[in-house]
This record gives C-alpha cells, structure tokens and sequence, in this order.
C-alpha cells in the first residue's frame, strides 16, 4: 500500500514539474517571439528613418536569433532588400532571397523574393543559363505581373549578349509601353538606350531607315541638311572618316530619326526621344535654387564644339580647354545664348542643382548627344525641385 502510494506521489510529482515547465517553456516562447517582434518593428522603424546601416545590423542579429520564429520571412524580405538596394555586390541580396523560397516558400514574401532574385541575376556580367531557366519559369508562372515583366527583361538582356538586338529591343519597347516598379524600369531604360545607339550608329537599316546612293554634287553636309540629321552621325553610321573622300554611287544609311529632348528638374534627368519614343536617358544637373533653370518649351539654336566660357560673376572669359571652363567641350544653347546644355569639369556635381540655370552633362554624354541631334531639337523642361535634392546639393555645397 505504502509502494502504491509512493508511485501514486512520484507520478503527481512528475506531472506537477512537467506541468511547470511546459508552462515556462510556453511563457519564455511567448517572450521571444514578442522580443523578436518589437526587434523587427525596430528595424522597420530605422529603414523608414533611412537608418540603414543600424537597421542592417539590427537585421542580421534577428535571423541569426529567432530561426524558427514567425519574424523570419519577413525579416529575411527586409535583409535582402537592404542588401539589394545599398550593397554594390548583389549576389549577397540573391542568397537571401533564395533561402526564402527554400525554406518559406507559401510565404507572403514568396513572391516578391522571386522578383528581386530575378533582379540580382539581371546584374550578372553573363546571364547564365540556370538564370536562363528561372527566367523562364517565372514568365510561366509569375504570380505577379511584376515578376511576368522583369522575367521578360531578363530573357531580353539574355538575347543581347547572345548577339541578337532586334528581338531585345522590341522587348524592352514593349516593356516600356507597360506600367512598370521604378527599380526595373530604370535598368531596362539603361539598356534599351545602349541598344538604340549601336543600332543608330550600325551601317545596317533598322525599320524606317532609308537607302540613299550618292550622286555626283553630293556632299556630307547638304545630304545631312536635307535629311535633317547631323553630319556627325550621317558619318558615323556609314563609316565614313573623311567627308571629302565620298564618292559618287556610294550607298548611304539614312537614319530615319527625329529627336526631341525632355529634361524633368525633380530627377534631374534628361530623356531622348525619337519620333516620340524612348531613345536614351541620361542623368544631369539643373540650376541652383537660386539660379532656377526655368520650366518651358524651347529648341536647340546653336551648337558650337570646344566653347569658351564667361563666368556671370566675374564677367571673365575662359577659352576652349582652359581647365576652368565650365562649359566643358560642348555647347548647345536653348535661350538666345544664355543658357543651354553643355558639358562639365566638375562630373560630381551631376544629378544636384548645382549650375548658373543651365543643363550639365557629364562629357561623354554631352559629347554623344552633340553628335545626333540637330539644331531646331525641341527642348522641353518640366518638374519642381525635388527637396530632398535640394538638401543634398546645400550639403555638397554646390548652391551655383
């Protein structure tokens, strides 16, 4: 009897402990998923304050604290994108987003990791074929129309690099027709841009280029004036090195382009339009707050290489090639001769408001569109100042 009673106790005893220590192991799971909580509210808060760095730090000690917690696909989500958006090495960004697809796959965050994976691969110096693959099942199965968009760009940019360009850019047309997230639309926009220049300045036709064979009496300069395109790249495109040595009976590409620019101040951005499509963009600087580059439609009305400068400061003058020149190589005026686009010796001060009221460019960039846009090019600037820009150009210092 006195067995029976002691088992009787042991088991009470057993039971009790278990009891209690369930109960603990319940409370202290209950405590690190409220603390794994709170720290990934922390983290949200610091990237909404632009506190990347601490909200970085912060994130790679929660995944490597709460494995199992239900933080992880979201805390994993907000890792990557950090590391996509601020880390030049975007491989880094691509592991995480993988491991959410491995190991959360049903996740809310499944989808858009897909996405972003995909962009990381865009940044591959080749596009291998396992992205090749990815590529092609996320058009398959996209889940989003986002990922059906960047998986499209991706087997476009996988063509270019096979050698291909008519495809990729028709593509890359078709996806700028589209509503697309900022982050890709600039890539496809970078790379449409490079594609559009090597098909202008090829010997080969692109739809809507004319055939033209020379005749006696024709020369570079009233052939470009006729077709209204610049002699620089009527020369470019046909390989032509010295516009003396054209001869009669010479078969001529005619580009068939017509340009016009549109400069927009809050991105301080410069976009290239040809027969009212997309051509290029290019990133430039616009007037200080107090030089403003004022708003409107104007045209290209002179166009001079190597020009000198006179500082409306101090009213003194620098010739072509002086190190201070600020007009850098090239010159096309828009306003009488007062302001124009032109080039810069200071490339740092490109994309701030950070000049007298006029357009810079870096000089290659100036020094190509110089090239292939004629005089009479409508110009047109649209756009506020961007105040966090603004902010940005007082910190630097380039107030003018």
């Amino acid at each position: 009897m006195n067995t029976t009673k002691g088992i009787v106790t042991i088991v009470i005893v057993v039971l009790v402990v278990g009891i209690i220590m369930g109960g603990g192991a319940y409370f202290l799971s209950k405590s690190r998923q409220k603390k794994a909580l709170e720290e990934l509210n922390t983290a949200k808060n610091l990237i909404d304050n632009d506190k990347i760095d601490a909200a970085l730090s912060l994130l790679k000690e929660h995944v490597t604290k709460y494995p199992r917690m239900a933080t992880m696909p979201e805390a994993l989500f907000l890792l990557g994108k950090i590391l996509h958006d601020h880390d030049a090495d975007r491989s880094k960004s691509r592991i995480v987003f993988e491991r959410i697809l491995k190991e959360y796959p049903a996740s809310p965050y499944a989808t858009q990791a897909k996405y972003y994976k995909a962009l990381a691969l865009l940044d591959e110096k080749k596009i291998s074929d396992d992205a090749v693959d990815f590529f092609k099942d996320l058009l398959e199965k996209p889940g989003d129309k986002q990922n059906a968009f960047v998986a499209q760009f991706g087997l476009a940019l996988a063509e270019l690099k096979d050698g291909k360009t008519q495809e990729p850019k028709a593509k890359m047309d078709d996806l700028l027709d589209k509503e697309i997230p900022e982050n890709l639309k600039s890539r496809i926009e970078d790379a449409l841009g490079n594609v559009n220049l090597r098909l202008l300045y090829s010997p080969e036709l692109s739809e809507g280029d004319e055939s033209y064979t020379t005749q006696k009496g024709d020369y570079i300069y009233t052939l470009a004036k006729k077709y209204n395109i610049t002699q620089e790249l009527l020369m470019r495109c046909n390989n032509i090195s010295d516009p003396k040595r054209m001869g009669t009976g010479q078969r001529l590409k005619i580009p068939k382009v017509s340009f016009s620019i549109v400069v927009d101040k809050y991105s301080n951005t410069m976009t290239l339009l040809s027969n009212g499509k997309f051509f290029k963009k290019f990133k430039v600087r616009t007037g200080a707050y107090e030089n403003q580059t004022p708003t409107g439609d104007y045209k290209i009305e002179n166009k001079k290489k190597d020009p000198r400068w006179v500082n409306p400061r101090n009213h003194k003058t620098y010739g072509p090639g002086d190190p201070e020149n600020e007009l850098g190589t090239r010159w096309m005026s828009f306003q009488s001769d007062m302001l124009g686009i032109h080039g810069t010796i200071k490339p740092e001060t490109v994309g701030f408001y950070s000049s007298f009221g006029c357009v810079g460019m870096y000089s290659e960039d100036v020094e190509t569109l110089f090239d292939i846009i004629p005089a009479g090019t409508p110009v047109k600037i649209v756009g506020q100042m961007n105040p966090r820009i603004v902010e940005q150009s007082k910190a630097l210092g380039f107030r003018d």
